[in-house]
């Protein structure tokens, strides 16, 4: 895995009863309705079939393994909501994939399949969720704050579990900035996607890795605090390199056009060694984003024209931000990242 080309950010997910508590998977009516959920539809080929766990694995299998350009993929499971008194909501839980259903449904039935764990930090048994995860081969934590209703600065129920990752070098890959997939889409809850709020993180050490660069989705159209996270991001970033905070980014939901002018300020602005490579599949994406200086129209041209023959949207997101003018590195920059994580038998014996 060392020089891999791995998607560091890949979601799954399926229908289930969230009221049934041996249920591993499920999403909500909410969920149902939203435009992301329209989109899994149509770009995973069940807008007019009946959706099932099973088909979406088969689905998901397909697309990993007959990937050209990706060696692996990170499946992110997705915690429950819980409240700062470890009380589980299932009922405000939206989206839901457990640590053991990636671990045992997906990863141990394919090797190209990497697991991204999820580990709620109000839950009571935080601690022994982590150490199952971190004895299955983890690649990263993945947090949702405004989802899974987080508040990264609160040192008082964040900071054992801060000190867990650092201690084993698990990243934490959390979201930041704008959020239109999963609900709820609340300022009282979207306040959570700060990125200042990990700062906290940050200082204790914790390797983070910033979502999708804090980019507004709707460009100048976006909300205004939206494209005062991408400024506080930056920002972010240039603090990181005097602070030697061990801070990252991924690329991940990057190609849509709306997102262009933020595209070229990271590529000016940001070392290309902090960027990892992500899809954020099955989240939309089109060739007719790329962004290239030297560009022309006859190279755009050229280029639809190349995309029309790619049939595979994990290499098409590689080719498109490949185009984009990133430096190489992105793409194998995770697999370095990764091969320092620390089990958990050997972290128990330092």
């Amino acid at each position: 895995m060392s020089d891999a080309i791995i998607d560091i950010h890949v979601h799954f997910g399926g229908p289930g009863d969230p009221y049934d508590p041996d249920c591993e998977c499920y999403w909500s009516k909410a969920f149902t309705k939203s435009l992301a959920y329209i989109v899994m539809l149509i770009l995973s080929n069940f807008l007019f079939k009946k959706v099932t766990i099973s088909r979406i694995k088969k689905h998901m299998f397909k697309i990993v393994n007959r990937s050209k350009c990706v060696n692996q993929c990170v499946f992110l499971a997705l915690d429950q909501v819980y409240d700062k008194n470890g009380k589980l909501h299932r009922d405000q839980t939206n989206l839901h994939v457990s640590n053991r259903f990636v671990v045992e449904e997906l990863a141990a039935h394919n090797n190209r399949i990497l697991f991204g764990a999820s580990v709620h930090p109000y839950r009571s048994d935080w601690q022994e969720e982590l150490k199952y995860c971190l004895q299955n081969k983890p690649v990263l934590c993945k947090w949702l704050p405004s989802a899974q209703r987080i508040d990264p600065s609160d040192l008082k129920k964040c900071n054992d579990m801060y000190k867990m990752l650092a201690e084993h070098r698990l990243p934490l890959l959390c979201h930041v900035g704008p959020e239109y997939a999963c609900p709820p889409y609340t300022p009282e809850f979207e306040r959570l996607n700060d990125p200042k709020l990990l700062v906290p993180a940050l200082k204790k050490g914790v390797i983070v890795i910033m979502a999708h660069c804090a980019m507004p989705y709707w460009g100048p159209w976006d909300k205004p605090i939206y494209k005062q996270y991408f400024d506080d991001f930056l920002k972010l970033m240039k603090d990181a390199e005097q602070n030697g905070w061990n801070l990252y980014a991924d690329l991940s939901a990057i190609c849509i056009p709306t997102r262009d002018e933020y595209i070229k300020k990271i590529i000016a602005q940001l070392p290309p060694e902090r960027l990892l490579f992500g899809s954020d599949y099955p989240v939309l994406l089109t060739e007719f984003c790329y962004y290239k200086r030297s560009a022309n129209f006859w190279d755009r041209v050229r280029f639809i024209r190349k995309m029309a023959r790619v049939r595979n949207l994990l290499d098409m997101n590689y080719y498109i931000i490949e185009e984009m003018g990133f430096d190489q590195r992105v793409f194998r920059n995770a697999s370095k990242l990764f091969a320092n994580i620390i089990p958990w038998e050997i972290g128990e014996k330092q």
